[in-house]
C-alpha cells in the first residue's frame, strides 16, 4: 500500500505554494497518496490569528483524522496557520509515529525576523546571524512600524522557547546551502539537509538573432524584489547602455505605475522597458527562451529563488546580486553577473559584462541535475524512508 502524504502551506500562490503544489504532483506520480490543506483555503490574515490562530486547531485536527498521513510535508505556515497549529500536529505525531518534515523557505524557524533584516530609518540591513532577542528587541524589524516588528516576537517567542514546538519537525529540508548554513547554527546538522526545490520548467532555449541584450525580470512588482530601484538608479546614473538593452518586466504589484513612469527616460538611455503584466508560465517561459538574462536584484536575501532557475532552465544567464541565495545560485554559472548594490559604479558595470554569449553546455548539464526532479525525489525518499 502506497504511503499517505500531506502537504500544508499557507498559500497556494507564492513560491512556497508552488513549490509545495509541485512536491505533491511529483510523489503522487511516484505511486504516493497525496493530500493538500492551504491556509488561505480557511483563513484571511489577521493580527490576532498571525500571534495565536485558535480556529486552525479544529480544522488541522480534522484534516488529520480524515487524511491520516504517515508524512506531513510542511512549508510556509506562520502567516495564516501560525505555529500554535504545531501542537495538534505533534499530538498526532506522538499517537501514530508520522514524519514531520518541513521545507524552510524563509528564516522563521530560525528567527523572530524571518528575513534576518532591519531597517534603519529607511534603510535596510541585514542580521550576519539569527539575532539575539536584545538585538530583535532594539532593531526596527518592520518597515513600517517597531510595533509592527514587535509583533514577530510576540508570535515567535511563546512556541518556540517556551512550548518548544519545533520539536515537533523530524528533519528541515533547505532549498539552498545558505539558508542550511542558518538553520544548522540552531539545529543539529542530522536532522538538516540541503534539498533543491522541485520546479515545473523544462529545459530548452532558443538561439537568439540579433546583438540585442534582452534581461527579463519575474516576479511581484513590491519593494523587497528590487525591480522598481533597480530600474530607478539606471534611470538616475543617467548612464548611456553601449548596447541596446530591452528589459522585460512580467508581473504586478504596488511599483507597476513607478516603474511605467520611467519608460521614455529610460529609451534615452538606450533601453527599452516592456511591461507585460501577469502571465501565464507557458508565456513567461518563451520570454524566458528568447532572453540573454533573467534577472533578479532582491533587496533581500532570498533563499533559494525560482525564477533564477526557471530561467536558467530556460537558457538565461543570472543577472542579480551578490548575497543570499541569489550568489549562491549564480555562482553555479560561469557568466553570471552580480550586482553589490545599484550604485552608477555598479550599473556602468553591468553595462560593460552584458553580452549575449551562451553558457557552455557542460555547465548547463550540472546545473539541471543538481535542480532536477529526479534529485528531488531521491532526496526527500532518503529522508522519509
Amino acid at each position: 500500500m502506497s504511503k499517505k502524504i500531506l502537504v500544508i502551506s499557507d498559500h497556494r500562490g507564492g513560491g512556497a505554494g508552488h513549490v509545495a503544489t509541485q512536491s505533491g504532483l511529483l510523489f503522487s506520480d511516484q505511486g504516493y497518496n497525496v493530500d493538500y490543506i492551504f491556509g488561505d483555503d480557511y483563513f484571511k490574515f489577521n493580527a490576532v490569528g498571525y500571534c495565536c490562530n485558535y480556529s486552525a486547531i479544529d480544522i488541522i485536527r480534522k484534516k488529520l483524522a480524515i487524511s491520516k498521513p504517515e508524512i506531513i510535508l510542511i512549508h510556509n505556515f506562520d502567516h495564516l496557520w501560525s505555529p500554535f497549529f504545531l501542537v495538534e500536529i505533534n499530538k498526532y505525531k506522538e499517537k501514530t509515529g508520522a514524519k514531520v518534515i518541513m521545507t524552510v523557505h524563509d528564516y522563521h524557524i530560525v528567527s523572530a525576523s524571518n528575513s534576518l533584516s532591519y531597517y534603519e530609518n529607511t534603510e535596510k540591513k541585514f542580521f550576519k546571524d539569527p539575532p539575539s532577542f536584545k538585538q530583535l528587541v532594539t532593531k526596527k524589524l518592520d518597515r513600517r512600524s517597531y510595533i509592527y516588528g514587535l509583533a514577530r516576537l510576540v508570535q515567535w517567542y511563546p512556541y518556540y522557547s517556551v512550548l518548544n514546538l519545533q520539536k515537533t519537525f523530524d528533519h528541515f529540508m533547505c532549498p539552498s546551502e545558505f539558508i542550511y548554513k542558518q538553520v544548522v547554527k540552531r539545529f543539529d546538522p542530522s536532522i538538516v539537509s540541503v534539498v533543491h526545490n522541485p520546479t515545473s520548467a523544462t529545459i530548452s532555449s532558443c538561439q537568439l538573432d540579433n546583438d540585442d541584450v534582452v534581461i527579463t525580470f519575474a516576479g511581484r512588482l513590491s519593494k523587497d524584489k528590487g525591480i522598481y530601484d533597480f530600474i530607478k538608479s539606471i534611470a538616475d546614473s543617467k548612464l548611456v547602455s553601449p548596447k541596446h538593452i530591452t528589459i522585460n518586466i512580467i508581473g504586478k504589484g504596488p511599483y507597476f505605475d513607478d516603474i511605467e513612469r520611467l519608460v521614455d527616460t529610460l529609451k534615452e538611455q538606450n533601453i527599452t522597458i516592456v511591461l507585460h503584466g501577469l502571465q501565464k508560465f507557458e508565456i513567461v517561459k518563451s520570454i524566458f527562451e528568447n532572453s540573454s538574462y533573467v534577472l533578479l536584484p532582491s533587496l533581500c536575501y532570498e533563499n533559494a529563488p525560482l525564477t533564477l532557475v526557471e530561467g536558467v532552465f530556460a537558457g538565461c544567464k543570472v543577472l542579480t546580486m551578490n548575497y543570499g541565495g541569489m550568489v549562491e545560485i549564480a555562482d553555479k554559472l560561469n557568466l553570471s553577473i552580480l550586482m553589490d548594490d545599484f550604485s552608477p559604479k555598479s550599473i556602468q558595470f553591468v553595462f560593460d559584462n552584458l553580452n549575449t554569449k551562451k553558457e557552455e553546455q557542460s555547465t548547463l548539464d550540472k546545473f539541471y541535475q543538481d535542480y532536477s526532479n529526479d534529485n528531488y525525489i531521491s532526496k526527500v525518499k532518503e529522508i522519509i524512508s
